[in-house]
């Protein structure tokens, strides 16, 4: 019966340390400023997240803003990565999924067509600058195609047609391997580039991860704690066979 409880008792505990302490680092969360605009005054509106672990960074990277202009395509990502220098190549989407947006009348503004562009394989170039800087970006490709577009809204000629399909819609997420990197990595300096040449750039405001995270993870330990004491107290309270 002891045995079983143990048993039960550590399976438990292995479970729930697996959910509380995943094998990814730390989280940072970056997005454009409040009212961040293009020079053509087009509103910007993206979010990166990257999730550091041993030699890999998982990057989210999404495109918030309704799309109207091709200078609002969400198109590289630079960022500064404690403690690790060189490293870098071809990296494709782990996630991702390809929409072709249509042409149409009038091509001044109006909605195209969005339709799936089936299985593509656009990567992304990771280079590194300097020290421990990198930029990620899929500007440099023909026709700057697999860029990040934001939500279905009006758009003009620069969006509607053939003139930069496919697009990644909405959001995608990257593996870049990059040696040297562990959960300690700290990111920053980030900052972000729209449209098909950099012509567009914004800042990378830190996000405060929120407190729901932390909660979750300072409660599963807290299960464990309990789920030990608990057979403590019955491997205690059990008579010792004769």
């Amino acid at each position: 019966m002891n045995a079983l409880l143990k048993h039960a008792g550590t399976g438990l505990a292995a479970v729930l340390v697996g959910l509380a302490l995943p094998a990814y680092g730390n989280i940072y969360s970056f997005s454009t400023p409040s009212g961040a605009t293009s020079s053509d005054n087009e509103a910007l509106n993206a979010t990166a997240v990257f999730t550091t672990s041993a030699n890999s960074i998982q990057l989210v990277l999404t495109n918030l803003q309704s799309t109207f202009s091709a200078g609002q395509l969400l198109a590289d990502v630079s960022f500064m990565a404690s403690g690790v220098t060189g490293g870098g190549g071809s990296v494709s989407p782990s996630t991702a999924s390809y929409i072709n947006v249509g042409d149409c009348t009038p091509n001044g503004g109006c909605v195209g067509a969005r339709t799936s562009a089936g299985a593509q394989n656009l990567p992304w170039a990771l280079t590194n600058t300097s020290g421990s800087n990198y930029h990620f970006t899929r500007l440099g490709h023909p026709a700057a195609a697999g860029l990040i577009i934001g939500p279905s809204a009006i758009a003009n000629a620069s969006i509607n047609g053939a003139v930069h399909n496919p697009y990644i819609d909405g959001t995608a997420t990257f593996v870049l391997a990059l040696a040297g990197v562990t959960g300690s990595t700290v990111i920053s300096n980030v900052s972000f580039s729209f449209g098909t040449g950099e012509e567009n750039s914004a800042p990378g405001v830190p996000v405060p991860i929120p407190a729901a995270v932390w909660l979750f993870g300072s409660g599963l330990l807290g299960l464990i704690g309990i789920a030990r004491r608990k057979y403590n107290g019955i491997a205690m309270a059990s008579p010792v066979p004769a």
